[in-house]
């Protein structure tokens, strides 16, 4: 039978193993966000700002990531958002719900399955003239497998959010 002590040393061991699992798993941090005080929820922003400074506008119109400018900024939902033009922001200021990113900027798949992550501004798609950001170019290629699920999943997601954010 083994003493106390190796059985004590196990046991650290054991924990010590264990700990460096958990920590290696770890969810990553959630981003920075603002709180829209018109629905209670988060709106991706570091610093304040929606889509790290990329125009919304650009994407779904020309399909493509461009940088804004602070030249070309508006506030809306608690956050900065920034345009390549002012074209684009008074297109924004028109109809914000048009061109803002679903799921208030949080990565789709992510949402889909119950998760606010962080998003890289150049990895989208537009569906239906809607606005998904996504977490890097992997995760875009698992949601595009089946891109109405995972919208159908987000969308749900997101409208229970709502729900509880208004209660």
């Amino acid at each position: 039978m083994p003493s106390c002590t190796s059985l004590a040393r196990v046991v650290l061991l054991a924990l010590v193993l264990g700990s460096g699992v958990a920590l290696s798993k770890q969810e990553p941090a959630v981003p920075p966000a603002v709180t829209d005080m018109e629905t209670g929820l988060a709106v991706n922003a570091s610093d304040g700002i929606a889509i790290h400074g990329y125009d919304p506008v650009a994407y779904v119109i020309d399909h493509e990531a461009v940088p804004g400018s602070a030249e070309f900024a508006t506030s809306w939902r608690g956050a900065e958002w920034r345009f390549s033009s002012a074209r684009n922001r008074a297109l924004f200021v028109a109809d914000p719900a048009r061109y803002a990113p679903q799921y208030g900027g949080f990565g789709a798949y992510g949402t889909a399955i119950g998760k606010a992550y962080d998003v890289d501004p150049r990895v989208f798609d537009v569906i239906d003239g809607r606005l998904y950001l996504h977490r890097n170019d992997r995760v875009r290629a698992l949601w595009q497998r089946n891109p109405e699920g995972y919208i159908a999943e987000a969308d749900d997601t997101w409208r229970q959010r709502v729900r509880s954010a208004g209660s």
